[in-house]
């Protein structure tokens, strides 16, 4: 019965091939025919019962004694067959914008897949899993909103980026609400910026899902190695702290306090590098046993790479700066691990207490240690987006939609607490003939001088944004009408002063200024209004001139 049974099967196994599967007979004991089934690539378990239903009723029909066919293994092999590349889906119903899109981005190394209409969200998410998506807040017949919604009910990790074409405040703070990783807005002033800011958006994501890898990986050995799950939980505090804070050091302090769980030591010492300085911190602080601080510092020193090693580089120790911390014989025992990912070195963290560390110690410090750096170098780039977010991409100043949500923030500030604000709004005097004249590379040097001639003059609490092209928008906290014309008279006598030399072409600029001063019940709206009519007056009035004339 058994030839007879390996014949069949001989027959059917053709028809598995062709299509990525295959069988074959394991053993026929009393009519109970026993196989193994392979299934093509990514076959369900459904299928699988199907396929095996389907060859116990072929054997059946050709060998009567046949009784029951059991399928003793049954391998489903899964691959991923997407590309490693950046995947991004932009939603816009511009032909023209999505093309230039496209093509700028896809030279940039994204893999871009354009949309035109709102597709079959749930199956091209599933089919080629994006790492970002651009999606515009004005969609023909459907809100962009709503698919932002959408496509967090999907799957609410996948960043998406919105743009609009106009500043409605509502909107953008809706967007904000559902989940929009940021915003922009159209038409964009550099292209370059626009890259950026999705690239880091996908560094961002990725690393998300590096982190969630990790974690899978993390728990599926504490199944099979029983591994202490508070692995996990150090894991999920480093993962709230992005977004929370800007600070290494509060996340260093943090992991001092979860590290205490899982190995035995004294101290915990950290050493950052950057361009400035190199900053140790040991903790719990021992500053009444300064040589031990010493002591645990000068190990930390020894691991600074030479190549790494700036001349006269400032050495700040548990905050007070140090001439030098000279490599001494250190009279603890210490376990080193490098914070570094492959492009940045973050510098090193440290063990100590009396006793010698072991292997097992040594890996799980190494481990615990790559948790760290992640999460440094997540909070880095979560920095990095935020900041490009609202930003000009030319001078470095704030950009139009932040400036006027400052703007806001200052007048509730004033009706709270009855305090009185002022707002300057300048322009640059015939800033088309410079450009006309000279071309727009000194135009641009031109705007970036200038704005930095503006904020060399302001206080700490004053704020400054572009507000269009070449207008600039001073928000002027605690100053009334009569020292908001001293501010603003400086500032317009700076920039006239001020040298703007471009490639040995010589510049002068000028600029007028409107000023409007809050009273009690304007809006922003009113005041920015104000300023700009007064602006408009200044011009009219000859330029290189403030006017105010209050409400």
């Amino acid at each position: 019965m058994k030839e007879k049974v390996q014949q069949v099967i001989e027959k059917i196994r053709p028809l598995l091939q062709r299509d990525g599967g295959d069988i074959q007979l394991v053993d026929v004991v009393d009519g109970i025919v026993k196989v193994k089934l392979q299934g093509a690539c990514g076959t369900c378990p459904m299928s699988m019962m199907t396929l095996k239903m389907g060859v116990e009723r072929q054997l059946k029909q050709e060998i009567p004694e046949v009784k029951e066919v059991v399928a003793v293994s049954v391998f489903i092999i899964l691959t991923n067959t997407m590309p490693p590349e950046k995947r991004l889906f932009v939603i816009d119903d511009e032909k023209m914008l999505l093309a230039v899109l496209q093509d700028y981005l896809e030279q940039c190394g994204l893999k871009v897949f354009p949309y035109e209409s709102i597709p079959d969200l749930e199956k091209e998410l599933e089919e080629k899993q994006p790492h970002a998506i651009l999606l515009d807040i004005v969609l023909p017949m459907v809100s962009g909103i709503d698919i932002l919604k959408m496509i967090k009910k999907i799957d609410r990790r996948i960043p998406v980026i919105m743009m609009t074409g106009y500043a409605d405040e509502s909107e953008r703070l809706e967007s904000l609400r559902s989940g929009a990783y940021a915003l922009l807005t159209k038409p964009f002033k550099s292209l370059e910026e626009l890259y950026h800011i999705v690239n880091n958006c996908m560094e961002h994501y990725i690393e998300t899902l590096k982190t969630e890898e990790l974690t899978a990986e993390v728990e599926e050995r504490y199944h099979r190695e029983k591994i202490n799950t508070l692995e996990l939980d150090f894991l999920k505090n480093l993962q709230h702290m992005i977004g929370e804070t800007e600070d290494p050091v509060f996340v260093l302090k943090n992991a001092h306090a979860l590290l205490k769980n899982f190995i035995d030591f004294d101290f915990f010492g950290t050493l950052l590098l950057n361009e400035k300085e190199i900053s140790i911190q040991i903790f719990p602080g021992a500053e009444e046993n300064w040589k031990l601080i010493r002591d645990m510092a000068s190990v930390l020193v020894q691991k600074i790479p030479q190549k790494q090693k700036i001349p006269g580089q400032l050495i700040v120790v548990q905050g007070v700066a140090q001439e030098e911390v000279h490599p001494e014989k250190a009279d603890v025992e210490a376990v080193i691990a490098e914070l570094s990912t492959v492009n940045r070195n973050y510098g090193f963290a440290a063990l100590y207490r009396a006793q010698p560390f072991d292997a097992p110690e040594s890996s799980i410090f190494a481990r615990f240690c790559s948790h760290i750096t992640l999460t440094l170098e997540k909070i880095r780039l979560f920095n990095e987006v935020k900041t490009l977010s609202i930003h000009d991409g030319l001078t470095g100043i704030h950009n139009h939609a932040y400036i006027v949500g400052e703007l806001e923030t200052e007048v509730k500030r004033s009706e709270r607490y009855n305090t009185s604000f002022s707002v300057v709004l300048f322009d640059i005097d015939d800033f088309k003939l410079i450009n006309d004249e000279y071309g727009h590379l000194a135009g641009d040097h031109a705007l970036r001088r200038i704005t930095q001639v503006m904020k060399e003059n302001l206080r700490t609490i004053d704020m400054i944004g572009r507000y269009g092209g070449e207008e600039f928008l001073v928000i002027l906290p605690e100053t009334d009408s009569k020292n908001a014309v001293i501010v603003a008279e400086r500032l317009r006598e700076a920039v006239e002063t001020a040298t703007l030399d471009f490639e040995n072409i010589h510049i002068n600029a000028t600029v007028s200024g409107g000023i409007a001063t809050y009273v009690p019940g304007l809006v922003v709206k009113e005041m920015i209004k104000k300023a700009d009519d007064n602006l408009y007056q200044a011009k009219k009035d000859g330029k290189n001139r403030i006017y105010y004339e209050n409400f």
